[in-house]
Formats: structure tokens, C-alpha cells, sequence
């Protein structure tokens, strides 16, 4: 059997909302809103990724979630910059004796992230 993640799906009141923060974030394109399934996609930043779905509901089920997204960025303050700049919000930082430092975020409708340097070998 093989299987693979291909797509992370937000459901949204007004994913408009939440497709401008993601597509700005990532600096990748959305696809028209598409009224047959009431979804929007990003456009996924590799080949062959995962996509970013935003799926309108008339009401959000759960208030908070279990899952998350980890972004890997090359500049935390810039990032996090950015975020706030569009509405999102931070919420803590985490740096480990090591070093490894990552920063949790929230998009404008409060669904969680957190942001990481990648470190490179």
C-alpha cells in the first residue's frame, strides 16, 4: 500500500480571509474559487506537494485543533514580521539549549503554526 498527504484542508466561515494570508505567506498562487465544491487551493510550492485547501462552512465544528502546520523559513523575524502584517498573531517562542529555536503563530481566524530556521548539513 503507499500512501501520501496530499492536500492540509482549513474549513473556514470566510476562507477568502484565510487564502490571502496563506497565499501571501508562502508566496504561491490560488485557484478561483471553484462553486461546485465550495473549496479554494493553493497552488503547492514543489512539485508534487501538498496543498493548502480552504473549504467554506457555514459554522466551524471545533474552536481549536490538534494539528498543525510546521513552515521552515529563512529569516524568523521577517516571517513572523509578515504574519503580524497580515493579520496573524504570535503566540510564544521556544528556544532549546541547542539552539533550535521556533516560534508558534495563528492566522487571522486563529488556526495555529509555527515557523523554524531549517538548518542545512
Amino acid at each position: 500500500m503507499k500512501a501520501r498527504v496530499t492536500t492540509v484542508m482549513f474549513n473556514s466561515e470566510h476562507p477568502e480571509e484565510l487564502v490571502n494570508f496563506w497565499s501571501t505567506l508562502l508566496a504561491v498562487q490560488a485557484h478561483p474559487f471553484n462553486e461546485h465544491t465550495e473549496h479554494i487551493w493553493l497552488t503547492p510550492q514543489e512539485p508534487n506537494g501538498f496543498k493548502l485547501g480552504f473549504q467554506r462552512v457555514s459554522k466551524k465544528v471545533y474552536s481549536s485543533q490538534e494539528t498543525h502546520i510546521d513552515i521552515a523559513v529563512d529569516d524568523l523575524d521577517e516571517c513572523q514580521n509578515l504574519v503580524l502584517k497580515l493579520g496573524g498573531k504570535h503566540i510564544k517562542t521556544t528556544k532549546l539549549q541547542n539552539g533550535f529555536e521556533w516560534r508558534v503563530l495563528e492566522d487571522p481566524q486563529s488556526n495555529p503554526f509555527c515557523i523554524y530556521l531549517e538548518f542545512h548539513s
